[in-house]
């Protein structure tokens, strides 16, 4: 890949997404769609943060949101640029020569090798927008009324971006599927667990689940 996608401008991206060029795809497409969401909630929560009539709790839940936020930001962005090295790495492998059976055997697992990379890369994609999902929920009671709809938008944006990286992985795990690859139970049992997390919101809290933990243990709240 000649430069980073996120080196072009929004002119760019968008004449090259709509021309016959093959990249960005699907998945990329994701990514930097994705990021632009979790840069809402961000957004809403550095608003917010800025506010003098806080308490030290609130700004404390604040600066935790916030931390998680810049962490999934780093890990979606990244999803853009990947999605085109797998792709190219894809049709390398593709294009490599079969003339004889060794040379057939290493495209074979060249192709293999390339198709279960272009398989994770959009699950981990699809699996960090989730989580921005559901940090988006977390922080619709932690923002200020008059922004909060810019958070639930970015998690809006996050949950369309995730099923868009989930179709750019269905693509590749029906290939490996149909090759009966060995990584096949292992993809589609975490393409599985993805997809019911963005059909039940807001059920992934770790912050609330170790507050219950807590509780339950008899530790002060």
């Amino acid at each position: 890949m000649e430069t980073s996608l996120w080196d072009r401008s929004a002119d760019e991206l968008l004449t090259r997404t709509a021309s016959a060029d093959p990249t960005p795809g699907g998945g990329s497409v994701a990514a930097l769609t994705g990021a632009l969401g979790t840069g809402l909630v961000l957004m809403a929560l550095a608003v917010t943060a800025r506010r003098r009539d806080l308490e030290d709790a609130q700004r404390s839940r604040l600066a935790d949101l916030a931390a998680r936020g810049e962490a999934l930001l780093t890990r979606v962005r990244a999803g853009a640029d990947q999605d085109v090295a797998d792709f190219e790495a894809l049709m390398a492998a593709y294009g490599r020569p079969r003339d004889d059976d060794e040379q057939r055997a290493a495209r074979s697992a060249a192709i293999r090798t390339a198709t279960v990379a272009a398989t994770r890369s959009p699950l981990g994609l699809a699996e960090a927008l989730a989580d921005v999902v559901d940090l988006a929920a977390q922080a619709e009671g932690a923002v200020h009324a008059g922004i909060r709809s810019d958070a639930l938008a970015g998690g809006d944006v996050a949950r369309g971006a995730a099923w868009a990286a989930i179709r750019t992985a269905d693509v590749n795990l029906a290939a490996l599927e149909r090759a009966g690859a060995d990584e096949t139970t292992e993809l589609v049992t975490r393409r599985d667990a993805v997809r019911r997390r963005l059909e039940t919101p807001g059920t992934h809290d770790p912050h609330q689940q170790q507050h219950q933990d807590q509780r339950k243990q008899g530790d002060p709240a």
